[in-house]
């Protein structure tokens, strides 16, 4: 049976992909070359909860327990800003920049949808919930000196990043992810507005 990769998502605005960009050429500037495959911005989003390979026909009971979850939360802003790595700069995997702003509503809403979620079957991660952007991952195989080297780049690089973008939020999405050579595309399967956004 063919089955759908898929998270759910909040997606971002033309401001917000462009901001990311540019944070991203500031980076690529200072850090080792070619050791990150760095996200396209277009493609960034901040995820709820990665679902992995749902049917076809769960995309319906997806979208409508999206539906309930958000009713009962209203719109909110997030503020894009910040810099940092999973697991750590000494040995930097995944590079990301943070969020802030309206969080506690961003948690309500990321663990109600989880509590939803477990009812129709899904294991979702036990780890707590950190909001993040990821900006690019590091290569396999990079030498301890260049992972040094790019976590030394982003500690210099980090007290200067400060707020990005302004990010209102008043909808979520499922999403469809389809792992290409050139990297992962994207395509919304439905989408779950929040209460009283019209």
């Amino acid at each position: 049976m063919t089955t759908i990769r898929s998270f759910i998502a909040i997606e971002l605005s033309d401001e917000a992909h462009a901001a990311l960009a540019d944070l991203q050429s500031r980076l690529k500037r200072v850090a080792p070359a070619q050791i990150v495959r760095w996200t396209a911005p277009e493609s960034i989003h901040l995820t709820l909860h990665f679902l992995g390979d749902i049917a076809p026909d769960t995309v319906s009971e997806i979208s409508s327990l999206m539906e309930q979850v958000a009713a009962v939360h209203p719109p909110f802003t997030l503020t894009l800003g910040g810099l940092g790595c999973f697991p750590n700069t000494r040995r930097p995997r995944v590079v990301w920049a943070g969020v802030a702003g309206q969080t506690d509503i961003l948690a309500r809403l990321q663990g109600e949808l989880g509590e939803k979620l477990k009812t129709l079957g899904f294991t979702l991660d036990t780890r707590p919930y950190s909001p993040h952007l990821t900006l690019g991952r590091v290569k396999d195989g990079v030498p301890q000196r260049q992972l040094a080297q790019l976590g030394q780049a982003l500690e210099q690089t980090q007290p200067t990043v400060g707020s990005l973008a302004v990010l209102p939020v008043s909808e979520i999405s499922l999403m469809k992810s389809e792992l290409k050579s050139a990297g992962a595309v994207y395509t919304p399967l439905a989408l779950a507005r929040l209460a009283s956004a019209s």
